[in-house]
């Protein structure tokens, strides 16, 4: 407590005592005095030291709080904010992204950013069956509104297959949606409110932060390591800011392909139970796996109810059918049923007894393992011309899942030039600009393998080796 005796309060000064006593903290923040996580004094010990009233105190205390230099715990105290102060005032929210110029439609060029399975893929006799099945059986009926929530055969079904990754649920929490990121608008629509905090990973997608500053929120991200978030760079956020969800892919991540190790998904949920906010989890991709590891979703250790669980059935089955469903905390479930209501009323009736008739016939299992299979034999092949053509030239995390590679680029290679170089080449790849909310903490590209020709995944990558060699030879 000696060390606050250097804050001089000047009560014949115009600066107003509050402001005196906040400006005199922060010198001693600065100058290393009070490191980060000290505690500061209790108020009513400050004041009598300072002689100054404790709603002076309490205001300093308050004023501080809102610029992020300190963060208080409830029934603990006031504490130094573990975030250095420059970095406080501008916080790492979204800024409009670059888009690169893919020209997805041209012609005789190798496509590395098509995130959609080959067309020869999709069940389309098996669902031809099941809409025809469904039509005679209902006629009129098969396209009359369902329950919000959504049909409760299929809902029930879902719950079968939740067992399969060891997530208990019922019926009545599960909320049949339009397709992924309709949940997480619907989410966004019913829970975030102007200025709420939401944190996501970095790199991460567009789409899902744009749902979040839609409705104000302001959007946060948290470096990722090779397990998954930074979990200490996470704490000292969280500390901090008091967001109302952290959004994550916990297998086989977007864009980077990271998968969580068990370890951080326990903290994970540690953590929001600690801080108290919610956790989205998209599984945009589990079905997805190529290695011997099992899959264990986040909710399946979700024991306090903290996650958000979000599946879409878009890679899987076809990107057209547009549905998925959300899992949802008990809590949230009347908020999130009536902005689902008030969005669409409810997801198409008849696409929903159409799935439900293909699930109780063919099985979950049935064509994700036709997919997971030309899914792994695609990995391979690109595992093998990484390998073969880019040894020494990036870094590369080999995922055993997903749809795409996601490779760190060597000093001196600009993500956007190399993309731009690939595409007079006739090869097409993403800049990481287009994954970062901000600033980019490191040139990447991705890959994405899974709609390109076998034979064109070694040309493709091969000339992206001697492209990034051409830079590096013509680099200063």
């Amino acid at each position: 407590m000696d060390s606050f005796y250097s804050i001089i309060i000047d009560k014949k000064s115009e600066i107003p005592l509050y402001k005196q006593l906040a400006d005199g903290l922060c010198a001693m923040i600065e100058q290393g005095i009070l490191p980060a996580n000290s505690k500061l004094p209790p108020i009513r010990q400050m004041a009598l030291k300072l002689h100054v009233n404790v709603v002076t105190v309490v205001t300093a205390y308050k004023y501080l709080e809102q610029k992020k230099v300190v963060y208080s715990l409830v029934g603990s105290g006031t504490y130094v904010s573990p975030l250095p102060i420059e970095q406080i005032e501008k916080p790492l929210v979204f800024q409009q992204t670059k888009q690169f110029e893919t020209q997805h439609n041209l012609e005789n060029v190798i496509n590395f950013v098509d995130t959609s399975m080959p067309q020869h893929l999709f069940p389309v006799e098996e669902f031809k069956e099941a809409f025809d099945t469904v039509l005679e059986r209902e006629k009129g009926n098969a396209f009359r509104y369902l329950d919000s929530m959504g049909y409760l055969p299929l809902r029930q079904i879902i719950c079968q297959y939740l067992q399969e990754y060891s997530i208990h649920a019922v019926a009545d929490n599960i909320q049949i949606i339009s397709g992924a990121q309709q949940g997480i608008d619907i989410i966004s629509k019913a829970l975030v409110n102007y200025g709420d905090t939401i944190f996501t990973e970095k790199p991460t997608v567009y789409s899902a932060c744009g749902a979040f500053l839609s409705r104000g929120g302001n959007v946060i991200t948290v470096s990722m390591e090779k397990d998954g978030i930074h979990i200490a760079e996470l704490e000292n956020l969280l500390k901090v800011y008091h967001p109302k969800f952290l959004y994550i892919m916990a297998y086989f991540q977007t864009p980077t392909g990271i998968s969580y190790s068990m370890e951080k998904k326990r903290k994970l949920l540690e953590l929001a139970e600690k801080y108290h906010f919610y956790i989205i989890e998209d599984d945009n991709l589990y079905d997805f796996y190529y290695g011997s590891e099992k899959i264990v979703p986040l909710k399946a250790l979700d024991y306090k109810n903290k996650v958000i669980y979000i599946k879409s059935f878009s890679k899987i089955w076809m990107p057209g059918l547009r549905m998925g469903f959300m899992l949802l905390p008990k809590k949230l479930l009347e908020r999130v049923q009536s902005a689902k209501y008030t969005t669409d009323i409810s997801t198409s009736g008849f696409l929903q007894k159409g799935v439900e008739y293909y699930l109780r016939k063919c099985g979950w299992q049935y064509h994700s393992s036709i997919m997971r299979k030309y899914g792994g034999e695609q990995y391979r092949m690109a595992i093998s011309a990484v390998k073969k053509h880019l040894e020494n030239k990036v870094n590369c995390l080999y995922p055993e899942g997903g749809i795409s590679l996601w490779l760190e680029l060597p000093p001196k290679v600009e993500s956007e030039t190399l993309c731009k170089l690939l595409l007079d080449k006739g090869v097409i790849v993403a800049p990481s600009s287009q994954y970062y909310m901000g600033q980019k903490e490191q040139e990447s590209i991705r890959v994405c393998f899974c709609n390109v020709k076998q034979r064109e995944i070694e040309q493709g990558i091969k000339k992206i080796g001697i492209t990034i060699e051409e830079i590096l030879q013509n680099a200063p």
